[in-house]
């Protein structure tokens, strides 16, 4: 499906979300830039938001979705998980980035928690899971102590630092 060939209603279809192949994984990568695009008008237009506000989110969440959960964790993005955003927060993130830092780290995980409301808004996902994401996003004293951990590594030290939030599924 090329990107001419998306209708809008194709944005909201879950299963077009699955990864299984490397086209799957092109054409989920291209649908989420709409439906972050989507997310944008629905900030602005229904929370009143300022521009500059709702890119804010919306960049953190895209980068959690398109360097993150599409390419390296190759899962549908409404099926999200607490695990899933705890291995990007206290892992994925922190390995990724020369520079990783909570403040950072708290903007792409306020994009990723406005995202998920706006999936919920549209049925998208469950409350329950909302509610999952909510608490994994606000769990930043978790990520700083991740981050410090990571700063603090001596000798061998990265071993046991990732098995304690591995990407290891």
């Amino acid at each position: 499906m090329s990107s001419a060939d998306i209708s809008q209603q194709d944005i909201f279809e879950k299963t077009n979300y699955d990864i299984r192949s490397l086209d799957d994984e092109i054409r989920a990568d291209g649908l989420c830039g709409r439906l972050v695009k989507e997310c944008y008008l629905h900030l602005i237009n229904h929370h009143e938001l300022t521009a500059e506000e709702a890119s804010r989110l919306c960049y953190g969440v895209n980068y959690f979705l398109h360097e993150f959960l599409i390419p390296d964790r190759q899962v549908n993005l409404f099926d999200i998980t607490p695990q899933l955003i705890r291995q990007f927060g206290g892992n994925w993130y922190i390995i990724k980035n020369m520079e990783p830092n909570l403040a950072e780290l708290t903007s792409i995980l306020e994009g990723v928690l406005a995202f998920y409301d706006y999936c919920r808004n549209l049925k998208l996902i469950s409350e329950q899971q909302l509610e999952e994401v909510q608490i994994s996003c606000a769990d930043l004293d978790y990520y700083q102590s991740r981050i410090d951990t990571f700063h603090a590594i001596e000798n061998d030290g990265y071993f046991k630092w990732d098995a304690d939030c591995s990407l290891k599924s």
